[in-house]
């Protein structure tokens, strides 16, 4: 029964996961003919000795983090506040997925307007209020890219963590809060140790997504930034992107794939062990 979905699954993702491992390990001509000479682990040398790589590697460390914490934190607040009874609940929820249904690319070209250095959004809030007295151009500033890239980002990823907390929180029984509120249990204690117990899972999952997120972000960077100003918000997808369809360098590109996808799996699976551990209550 589950024979089609397998071999789907092997066709769409298996054979070209395999094809960038053989890649990695070749000397690929630039026009894709053939696989070129076989040259080992060469290609892993040529990136690990590479100072554009551990600049990529810092960059995207500095995403990641950014990204998982604010998404992850603004996420459940944003849950445990439409949780509660309120009017125009419904309304407010609703508007909770629109962020996450619109593409990564949309809110990339949508971000780098706002941000603009002469027509921005964001600089003509700061100026009326009297915050700036000239304009900031905040994408080619190299000090300031990539926090705003981090913040546009966050504004998609934080809704999606989101709507997953406020499917975990619909499923808590509402009988345990109001035991522990009748045992004197304030709202931080009840959240502690009822809500986020029972979240555990559901805190884990948008973990794991969130990071997987972070270090396969490409679609964002390349709308706002294009890797600019210079290096500062080039992350390895991007600059995996310029060694592939800039340079025509497929085997570094593959290489470099390889140590991302690794990296994500590897960070995936460290948050798996850290947090989902067996306990007795």
């Amino acid at each position: 029964m589950v024979a089609p979905a397998a071999v789907l699954l092997l066709i769409l993702l298996g054979f070209p996961t395999l094809l960038t491992v053989v890649y990695s390990l070749h000397n690929v001509p630039a026009n894709g003919r053939g696989l070129g000479p076989f040259v080992g682990f060469e290609n892993y040398r040529t990136v690990f000795e590479a100072r554009a790589f551990w600049r990529s590697v810092s960059v995207t460390l500095w995403f990641s983090v950014g990204f998982v914490v604010l998404s992850t934190l603004i996420g459940l607040a944003m849950a445990l506040l439409l949780n509660q009874r309120f009017i125009g609940r419904g309304v407010a929820r609703a508007l909770l997925i629109v962020p996450w249904a619109t593409p990564w690319l949309v809110i990339g070209i949508l971000w780098k307007w706002f941000l603009d250095g002469s027509v921005g959004g964001l600089n003509s809030i700061l100026f009326q209020i009297g915050l700036i007295d000239d304009y900031i151009e905040f994408l080619a500033d190299p000090d300031l890219a990539l926090p705003m890239v981090v913040i546009a980002a966050v504004w998609r990823q934080a809704s999606f963590s989101g709507l997953l907390f406020l499917a975990g929180l619909q499923t808590l029984p509402g009988e345990l809060k109001e035991a522990a509120s009748i045992d004197g249990a304030g709202a931080v204690q009840r959240f502690r140790h009822i809500v986020l117990p029972w979240l555990r899972p559901v805190v884990i999952t948008v973990l794991v997504l969130n990071i997987i997120y972070a270090f396969l972000q490409f679609d964002i960077v390349f709308a706002m930034t294009q890797g600019g100003p210079g290096d500062a918000t080039q992350v390895l997808g991007f600059l995996i992107y310029r060694q592939m369809f800039g340079a025509a360098n497929i085997g570094i590109g593959s290489t470099l794939a390889v140590l991302l996808a690794l990296a994500s799996l590897m960070g995936g699976l460290l948050t798996v062990a850290l947090l989902y551990k067996k306990e007795e209550y």
